[in-house]
């Protein structure tokens, strides 16, 4: 402990200072400062450039040691210089010593503590470059002075740049050394070594052997961690993003993280990142999910307590929620084994629970904790849950938290159910069973009651199966009856048809029109004998559904008489074959006669014949009103050697369409709380966006047959409908109520 003694003032009259001190008392005092060895040390120290030539600090901290020294040598009671000087410490040398580190720091400014950071990291440079570099004799007696000084203990004003110079180059060296290398083991471990052989000799050099014994090791070993995870904190979006190629240095992040306890420290920056690279419409919602997935797995291999996880992931579980294609892009990869995946792989878990077990719970505030309650474990210690912060310890699935973000398996049954439909109607095999296969892997998950309508849709597809064999047979008997009569060969039936319940199934496309008439005949002779077949069942076709495979045959005659046919395949939706069999029956329609034909509007025929067009087998006129010409094969080779390119959008065959009208599905779901919202308005006068579903949550409950599952979006979607066929207004507050007409 230093001490220091002074001499106490006490108040004078006018002219006389403070205890009887005079003001050549002052001044003489003043001067002795002045010329105190200490003080123009300091001001020679600072003179020629000051701290901006901080490559000679060597050479005036060995001026300073040795006015240090001079002046320890020759100070004695007698000399003026020291009478009035303050004494540090009991120590003469060392009160001598602080007052010559009180005299640079008076005249000291912010680039002092600079210019030193700057020296010591070049020394640093210096032997980083070469592990065997032997320090200097001028460089070690640098050392010696700054010691000498005092300037590097514990309380030293250089402790704060030397602290910086290293902390500076370590992370410049990790940096240089672990950057986007994930897959490699034992970088930690490279990075203690570079301590151990850099480093530590360097500062042991630096603040002497007996004050390096004391903690500078452990500091060492803290500061090469905490900088390791500061360079994986800057990439640890790309570290999640490339698991589980990355898991080598999940791993041994891990294992740092539990020396600097900085797991605050790398959520807080993976959230800034997510939000960065995830949270904006350029990001794919496929590609959002997978990095969610990622996420999920690296924090529970490096926080098993899910705690973390909880607050890092729910941004991208806000954003999720609010995009219309979430819950199709799950369901895919759920069931899609092109896509495949970590959630196909989910869902084929042998351990896997139902999803009640997995679901968030709510805190039950009626309930106070017993006297068996603990609180939540630590980080790195037993496992906790993301959906049930508590006592429990069950971990939640993937599927389970990915399911939580909307609170309910009923929006992932029902988009099932409409890709379902989709793919069951497109299957021309009419085989289900790996559709069969799916369905009992997610009955395991989301129940065998809620799979209750898609177990009957795949039910209705084998039915139809075993109903189109016994009337193509009951059809050909027939036809073989008439050709032996007619002397001619039987032809075979070409009509396939999945017969539906339309009670179970999603509501489904069903724009009108009429056939051709060879078409028709098909149509009407199956649905004789599947009356016949299923009294007093009859069909009702949907006519733009389904799909007509097409073998056309152009005749071209030679010059020489000779005839040569063209014969080209196609698969395309009932519309487009319709259109095409007209040409059989003359080549050339004007398109008003077209939609006469059909029942349909001229720009809907005008934009399926330009599949037709785009293909060279029709050939547009040029002129008014628009004239479709059937193609010559000469046409048709020319087109083939021209090699046109024609956008996707016009070559559309109208076959891919879904059969499943999403948003006539929604709407009639929607229709069903219609009344319910009247009822509020009507009692309410105007309810804004937020309220209106949050009643419907409140009174629209499980407790009935109907249960409100929609989302805030999807509300909106409806009000706004409503406000289009005029039952509702919105004003400019954004508050609903009843158009009075």
């Amino acid at each position: 402990m230093t001490t220091g003694t002074f001499k106490r003032f006490r108040p004078g009259s006018t002219g006389v200072r403070a205890g009887g001190v005079t003001d050549s008392d002052c001044e003489r005092l003043r001067e002795n400062i002045r010329r105190r060895p200490s003080t123009l040390a300091a001001k020679e120290f600072f003179a020629n450039g000051g701290m901006r030539e901080w490559w000679n600090l060597p050479q005036r901290c060995e001026k300073l040691v040795r006015v240090l020294e001079a002046w320890n040598e020759t100070a004695d009671g007698n000399d003026p210089a020291q009478e009035l000087s303050y004494s540090f410490s009991a120590d003469p040398n060392e009160s001598r010593r602080q007052a010559m580190t009180a005299a640079i720091m008076v005249y000291a400014d912010p680039t002092f503590s600079q210019a030193f950071y700057k020296f010591f990291c070049r020394s640093l440079r210096n032997r980083q470059s070469d592990s065997n570099h032997k320090l200097e004799e001028d460089e070690l007696s640098f050392f010696r002075n700054l010691r000498t000084l005092g300037w590097i203990r514990a309380d030293g004003m250089l402790q704060r740049p030397l602290g910086e110079a290293l902390h500076q180059t370590i992370l410049h060296w990790v940096r240089n050394v672990i950057s986007k290398e994930f897959e490699e083991e034992g970088m930690f471990d490279h990075a203690m070594e570079y301590k151990q052989s850099v480093i530590l000799p360097w500062l042991e050099a630096f603040v002497g052997k007996e004050a390096f014994e004391l903690d500078w090791d452990a500091r060492l070993d803290f500061a090469v961690a905490e900088c390791y995870c500061l360079v994986r904190f800057d990439e640890v979006f790309e570290l999640i993003a490339e698991y589980p190629d990355s898991h080598p240095a999940v791993l041994e992040l891990k294992k740092v993280l539990e020396k600097t306890n900085m797991h605050q420290s790398m959520a807080k920056a993976l959230k800034e990142a997510l939000i960065k690279r995830l949270n904006h419409p350029g990001a794919n919602t496929s590609q959002i999910i997978d990095v969610y997935i990622n996420t999920i797995k690296v924090f529970r291999e490096i926080d098993a307590s899910d705690r973390l996880l909880q607050v890092v992931a729910e941004p991208v579980r806000s954003y999720l929620r609010q995009r219309q294609n979430t819950v199709r892009c799950i369901i895919t990869s759920l069931t899609d084994s092109e896509v495949g995946g970590d959630l196909y792989e989910e869902l084929r878990r042998q351990d896997a629970r139902p999803l009640e077990h997995g679901e968030a719970d709510s805190d039950d505030e009626e309930e106070p904790p017993d006297m068996n309650w603990t609180p939540a474990p630590p980080i790195s210690k037993e496992r906790g849950s993301f959906l049930a912060t508590g006592t429990k310890g069950n971990s939640a699935d993937i599927l389970s938290m990915l399911v939580s973000i909307y609170g309910s398996k009923d929006l992932f049954v029902n988009e099932f159910r409409l890709m379902l439909a989709d793919k069951l109607l497109g299957n021309l095999s009419f085989n289900t069973d790996q559709e069969v296969h799916t369905l009992e892997l997610l009955k395991l998950r989301f129940g065998d009651l809620s799979m209750r309508s898609c177990e009957i849709m795949i039910k209705d597809i084998d039915d139809s199966k075993r109903a189109i064999s016994n009337i193509h047979n009951t059809i050909k008997a027939k036809q073989r009856a008439i050709a032996v009569m007619k002397e001619r060969e039987p032809v075979d039936p070409v009509v396939d048809a999945a017969i539906v319940s339309h009670i179970f199934w999603p509501t489904l496309q069903n724009t009108q029109f009429k056939h051709h008439a060879r078409i028709q005949t098909e149509l009407d002779q199956f649905s004789t004998e599947y009356g016949q077949l299923k009294n007093p069942r009859r069909l009702v076709w949907m006519n733009q559904l389904g799909t007509v495979q097409l073998e056309l045959d152009v005749l071209e005659v030679n010059p020489d008489g000779t005839a040569a046919i063209e014969t080209r395949e196609f698969t395309v939706a009932p519309l487009l074959a319709t259109l095409i069999s007209h040409f059989e029956d003359k080549n050339q329609w004007s398109l008003e006669d077209l939609s006469n034909e059909t029942g349909l509007a001229e720009h809907t025929i005008q934009k399926r014949m330009q599949y037709w067009v785009n293909n060279r087998v029709i050939k547009l006129l040029n002129g008014a009103p628009v004239q479709y010409e059937l193609a010559t094969r000469e046409y048709m080779l020319q087109g083939d050697k021209e090699q046109s390119t024609v956008s996707s959008m016009l070559d559309d065959d109208g076959s891919g369409e879904q059969a499943v009208s999403v948003f006539a599905q929604e709407e009639e779901e929607m229709e069903i709380y219609e009344s319910y919202i009247y009822g509020m308005l009507t009692n309410l006068g105007q309810l804004g966006l937020s309220r209106i579903h949050e009643m419907l949550k409140m009174y629209v409950s499980g407790g009935s047959d109907v249960k409100y599952t929609k989302t805030p979006q999807q509300l909106a979607m409806f009000l706004q409908h409503l406000c289009k066929q005029e039952k509702l207004e919105r004003g400019p507050d954004g508050m609903y109520k009843i158009l009075k007409k």
